[in-house]
Parts: C-alpha cells; structure tokens; sequence
C-alpha cells in the first residue's frame, strides 16, 4: 500500500466519515495516542513504516497482545537479513479490542465476534487452511490508519493454530514458532519474494504439478534453464550443473526445480530456503532482495559495516579521494587512575590492542593532550603493543594508523597494563 498523504482537508472530512459509521474499536494509549510508537523514530519518507495490529484480543487480552508484539520485533531481530537493517523500520501497535477470543475456523464451523473478521482459510474454496485472512480488510485499513504512517499493515491472528498469509495485508497466528511465519510472510511484502514450496493445498493432487506461465516477475523463481538467462547467474558458482540436483558444496547456489507451488519446470537458487521451509535461513538470492529493499530506507550512516566505515559514512567522508587514511585517525583515550598513589605510576602503562582487524602495518601512538607523541611500536601479528610513562592525573589518547583502505572486521579492544596487571 501506498503512504497516507492526507491535507488537513481531506483529513477532518475522512474523520466524519469515520464518525458517521461503525468505527473499529481501538484502545487508547495512556498518551492519548491511539497507536504506540514500538521501535524506530525516523522520518517516515525515509522508513518503512510498519503497523501491527491484532484480532481476537479482547479488553483483558491486549497486555498479551502487547508481548506479542515484541515477539514480533524479537523475531526480525534475529533473523538475517532483518537484524542488521532494523534502522529501516519504524514500528507502530495499534491495540484493536474484540469482543470474542480468537478468530475463524471455518473449516470447523467456529465463528467469532471480532473486529476485524480474520480467519483461517477455507480449503472446500480452493483456499489453504493455513492462509489467514480476513472478510473486511477495510477495517484492517481503518485500524492501520491510526498510525502516523503504513507502509505495510501486519495482523495477528489471536490463535495457536499454525498460518499466516501476505498480499496486500499481511497476516500470521500467534502459534509456538510464529517468529518464522513473521519474518517469511514480511519476505512476501518487502521482498516481493515467491513461496518457493511446490504445493498450495498439499493434499496430494498438486504435489506433482507443472508450471505453464511466464518468467515469474519475483527474484526467487525462474524458467530459464540456461545460465545467461537466470536471473541470480553472478551467484552460481562455475561448473554448477543446470538443473542442479546435487547439493555439492552445501549450499550451493544453481537452478533447483520446484517453486511458486509448482514442482517441475520452474526453479529456484537453493535446496532450502526461508521462502520454502519457513525454519531454514533465506537462500542468498533472497536475502540480497531483503538487503536491498531494507537498506534503501537505511542512511548510509546507518548502513555502514565497521568502524572505519561507519565514520567516514556518518561524516560524509569519500572512501578515496583523498584516501581515507589521509583524512582519518582512531583515536581513544586511555583511563588513568586519577585515584592511585604516586608510585603506581614508576612501571610503564602497556597498551595493548588484541585485533586490529588487518594482518599488518598498523601503527599505534600514545599522545597527550597536545598531541604530542610520547611513544608509538608497529604492529606485530595479529595485535600491537607500545608502552609509556604516566603522569598521574594526565590525560592520554590511544592512535592507530592503518596503512590503506583496509576494513577494519571487528571492535578494537584495548587493554591497559602496568606491570603486567590490568
């Protein structure tokens, strides 16, 4: 869906509409709000803006609903590539308040009064029970509408039942394991990725079924069978056979047949993925899709990987020209004893750095606040050690100079030693 763009206008007129029927009941924040700003903050230009609101909660139940919620969170949180592109979400509850417990099963013939009308689906209509939806997705709109912003409205379904769905609404129960049904139906929304397993209903008469439409418009599935034509074809090692029946290495990325509920002559990049067994990781072509949409809602800044990266992108600074050891030292300062006697000070404070994060050619410097340089050492192996005389009370600073354009893997660790002892 697109952003609501509402004039002040338009607003107070879709406000008496509102007024005028039968409004869905949402609760009201302690705040006075009628949604609450879960996680992010940013611009919501910039952010993908997503709400979730819930059906089958009643009055008592909404502090359960609220948890889970956070389950939601908990759950992009953990699962790459959602955990290191959060910085593109901004979050919105909107507590939706039924009069019955749970939803739908009309499969079942149990029926519930609540607001949003969500069930489970009805195979007698050619519909997976496990595809949650719902009768009235106007409600749905009208719920989601009360946060500042949507890009894309997630219902959870007040069941312990195993489903959920994704179209233009996006759906899941609350059964043991819902984590992996959030993050893969949010693979459908963000991604635009296809359901890679090859049956819809899985009762037996589609398992075996054929594909006879065009080149998917999704990244994850194709009928090309010669390398030049498929879509993820920088991914596919050379020498993968085509079709790809053996997963030699594990992992392998080639053309494996089966996708989009259809077993032969449609193929997908991996033996497994997110988007075909909903506990396994998102195969490489769909977590490049994810990163992708993820990102570009993510300030560079934000985006970074790294230390040194991270600031030269938060300040703006060119990776190259000039080169960015030439505009750029690490520099942190070394905690002094203010507290300790005299003589503590008559050993020399060792410095050591554990990881450098490159193999060598790294340069460390202990400088007072003048700048001056009181000692330096070169770095040996994999860390470096340079050692000083304090003065008590002093303050000092710890430089390291690295020797190119190098990505600095992991966070510094420095020590500091005296005698020997921390």
């Amino acid at each position: 869906m697109t952003k609501r763009k509402l004039s002040g206008t338009i607003l107070v007129a879709a406000l008496a509409a509102s007024a005028a029927s039968a409004a869905v009941n949402v609760q009201q924040q302690s705040n006075g709000q009628f949604y609450a700003a879960v996680r992010g903050g940013g611009a919501s230009d910039r952010r993908y803006d997503l709400v979730i609101v819930g059906d089958g909660f009643k009055e008592n139940e909404q502090d359960a609903f609220n948890a889970r919620v956070e389950d939601v969170v908990a759950a992009l949180e953990a699962r790459d590539p959602y955990d290191d592109r959060m910085c593109a979400f901004n979050i919105w509850r909107v507590n939706v308040v039924s009069q019955d417990s749970g939803v739908d099963h009309p499969k079942d013939n149990v029926f519930k009064n609540t607001e949003l009308d969500v069930r489970y689906g009805v195979p007698a209509n050619g519909e997976a029970e496990r595809c949650i939806t719902s009768d009235s997705p106007a409600k749905i709109y009208e719920a989601g509408g009360f946060a500042p912003e949507a890009d894309a409205i997630f219902v959870l379904a007040n069941d312990s039942q195993w489903g959920g769905c994704a179209g233009d609404l996006v759906f899941s129960s609350i059964s043991p394991g819902f984590a992996d049904i959030v993050t893969h139906e949010l693979g459908h929304k963000i991604g635009a990725l296809a359901d890679e397993y090859t049956c819809y209903i899985c009762d037996g008469s589609d398992s075996n079924v054929s594909y006879t439409g065009p080149e998917p418009g999704q990244a994850n599935c194709t009928i090309a069978s010669q390398l030049a034509s498929v879509k993820w074809n920088d991914l596919i090692p050379p020498g993968t056979p085509l079709p790809t029946t053996v997963d030699n290495p594990p992992g392998v990325v080639g053309l494996w047949e089966g996708c989009m509920y259809a077993a032969q002559d449609i193929f997908r990049p991996q033996t497994t993925c997110h988007m075909s067994t909903t506990g396994s990781e998102f195969c490489a072509v769909c977590n490049r899709e994810m990163h992708a949409a993820l990102g570009a809602r993510c300030t560079a800044c934000e985006k970074a990987e790294g230390p040194i990266q991270k600031y030269l992108a938060c300040h703006k600074l060119p990776m190259t020209k000039p080169p960015w050891w030439e505009i750029i030292h690490l520099r942190w300062p070394i905690p002094v004893c203010l507290s300790c006697p005299p003589d503590a000070f008559r050993d020399p404070l060792e410095i050591v750095v554990r990881d450098l994060g490159v193999e060598r050619g790294v340069t460390a410097r202990v400088v007072d606040d003048g700048g001056k340089v009181l000692a330096s050492a070169k770095q040996e192996g994999k860390g470096i050690r340079v050692a000083f005389t304090a003065t008590r009370g002093a303050s000092y600073w710890l430089e390291l100079e690295y020797p190119g354009a190098t990505k600095l893997q992991k966070a510094l660790e420095p020590e500091v030693l005296s005698g020997g002892q921390q």
